[in-house]
């Protein structure tokens, strides 16, 4: 009798749990609520929202609102716990992990590049069998719309941004990118964002096939992007399976670093 007593207990504190992180979730998401609004949304009588809520503002998790009604929102200290949270998230760490599981699929290179201003930098690699199909070296950087990478990493920038890189890139004194150019590259960045992949065909390095795909981080926003390169001649036949391995590593990582895709 006692067994089953404490299975039931379990099963009840569980259910509190889930409860709890999904008040915790609708505010994250809402930012202000009241018991009310909360016990509606999650379809929970409010007498079992106002003793959640109890229990989260004891330990700091949730507080007063600043609007009328006694609303609550998140509290200091859960905001403290998920920055110590993301601080102990290192992409780089993460990345590597998937870069190594790409190299030993395919035995081809694949590399991390992260944003750095207008430019795109490779800060992790792994050699695959022909080391000179990287497009870039540790330390080497190209212009975010240049190469499979950097492209990747553009795509997911805000609409602001792309703007204004493309207008700078129009100005520029050295190669300024020309009006057709800019209206094939959004086209393309378009393209990306709906496939979730960017691809260079020798556009880069000649005779080099790469594929990328976007790392994002728990905001949403893109941090990074990693990528897969080979000859050209070695790939005909496995692109398809390149996209899938490239595609399934980013979203791993993205996921590890607290990223909510939208069929999770």
């Amino acid at each position: 009798m006692a067994k089953i007593g404490s299975e039931t207990s379990d099963t009840a504190g569980m259910s509190a749990i889930r409860k709890a992180t999904r008040v915790l979730h609708r505010l994250a998401a809402s930012g202000e609520l009241t018991a009310g609004e909360l016990a509606d949304a999650l379809e929970e009588p409010v007498t079992t929202v106002y003793r959640m809520l109890t229990n989260l503002e004891g330990i700091g998790w949730i507080e007063r609102g600043s609007r009328k009604g006694s609303p609550v929102r998140l509290g200091v200290e859960l905001i403290a716990l998920g920055q110590s949270v993301e601080d102990a998230l290192d992409p780089r760490l993460l990345s590597r992990a998937a870069l190594v599981r790409l190299n030993e699929a395919t035995s081809e290179t694949a590399y991390l590049c992260v944003p750095s201003g207008q430019r795109a930098t490779c800060i992790e690699r792994v050699d695959g069998i022909y080391t000179r199909t990287a497009e870039l070296p540790i330390g080497g950087s190209l212009p975010l719309h240049q190469g499979a990478g950097p492209r990747a990493i553009l795509a997911f920038t805000s609409q602001l941004f792309r703007d204004r890189y493309t207008a700078t890139m129009r100005a520029s004194q050295l190669n300024p990118m020309t009006e057709s150019e800019a209206l094939r590259l959004d086209a393309e960045l378009a393209s990306i964002r709906a496939s979730g992949l960017a691809s260079s065909d020798g556009d880069v390095t000649p005779g080099v096939y790469s594929v990328a795909a976007p790392v994002m981080n728990h905001r949403g926003e893109v941090i990074a992007s990693i990528t897969l390169s080979a000859l050209k001649s070695r790939t005909d036949t496995r692109m398809l399976a390149f996209d899938d391995l490239v595609r399934d590593e980013a979203r791993r990582v993205s996921t590890d670093l607290g990223f909510r895709h939208a069929d999770s």
